[in-house]
């Protein structure tokens, strides 16, 4: 009998570590959700970064209804340096500018007290589909929207020149802030692309923060100059596939499900 307990309590203590051991191996895997839309305008048929109003407004609604801490980005960017977390933590960006924007998506956040991020092109402002400087103001304004830059003309930064990179950083930046009378900290690299020197780029321009789209498993989980966002999209109508895509976990299943 003594023996029999004995080996029991190894048994226990043996499957206590595994569960424990686990358990931190599955909590090194977080990634805080850093959303990522495009254009809020039901149109999925023609483009597959299209997300409709209804669905914004569901995906809004659940993120205050489960008391996600909603932050903005380059407060983020603070979270992550002191390490410390809150639970259910997320942040909600927007690449481009599109003026379904502030039409959709604007009035959703104010009604639900949530803030975002809207990435902006300068070169594009005022085109078709894209926000006005004036839609861009009253957004800004509101207290719900941060404006970022997504460079001066949306180009693919790896490949480009030096001279280049520092007039679609740098100059993006002081153009936005020079309309906004407003610090702009935070910056996303058009289609996702960047390597070493654009990153490096991004840092020295005084951004504070920078988001990426899928830099890899290769990437730290927590680089606040290549953060790793979530794409939604039409597939994320159903509220059960947004909750998995912003569990924290998604990003560490979809690395090792990919490839590089």
């Amino acid at each position: 009998m003594k023996i029999f307990k004995g080996k029991y309590f190894i048994v226990s203590i043996a499957i206590s570590a595994l569960i424990v051991t686990s358990a931190l191996f599955i909590r090194a895997q977080y990634v805080v959700p850093v959303i990522m839309y495009h254009k809020i305008d039901g149109n999925s048929a023609a483009s597959r970064l299209s997300v409709s109003p209804e669905s914004f407004k569901r995906q809004m609604r659940f993120l205050k209804d489960q008391h996600y801490n909603v932050v903005r980005l380059e407060d983020l960017a603070e979270i992550i340096r002191k390490n410390k977390i809150p639970s259910k933590t997320i942040a909600i960006t927007f690449d481009d500018g599109y003026e379904n924007n502030y039409i959709n998506a604007l009035p959703v956040l104010k009604q639900l007290g949530l803030d975002a991020t809207i990435f902006i092109i300068p070169a594009l402002v005022g085109t078709e589909e894209y926000l006005t400087w004036s839609q861009i103001t009253e957004m800004s304004e509101s207290g719900f929207i941060a404006i970022g830059s997504h460079t001066m003309t949306h180009p693919w930064l790896p490949t480009q020149p030096v001279q280049k990179l520092d007039s679609e950083i740098r100059d993006s930046k002081i153009a936005i802030e020079k309309r906004l009378n407003k610090e702009v900290a935070a910056f996303s690299y058009p289609l996702g692309g960047f390597n070493k020197d654009v990153r490096e780029k991004v840092a020295q321009a005084g951004y504070k923060i920078a988001v990426a789209t899928n830099p890899g498993k290769k990437y730290p989980r927590h680089d606040i100059f290549a953060m790793k966002r979530l794409r939604i999209s039409s597939t994320s109508d159903n509220l059960f596939v947004f909750w998995f895509e912003i569990t924290g976990f998604y990003t560490w299943i979809k690395e090792h499900r990919d490839k590089d």
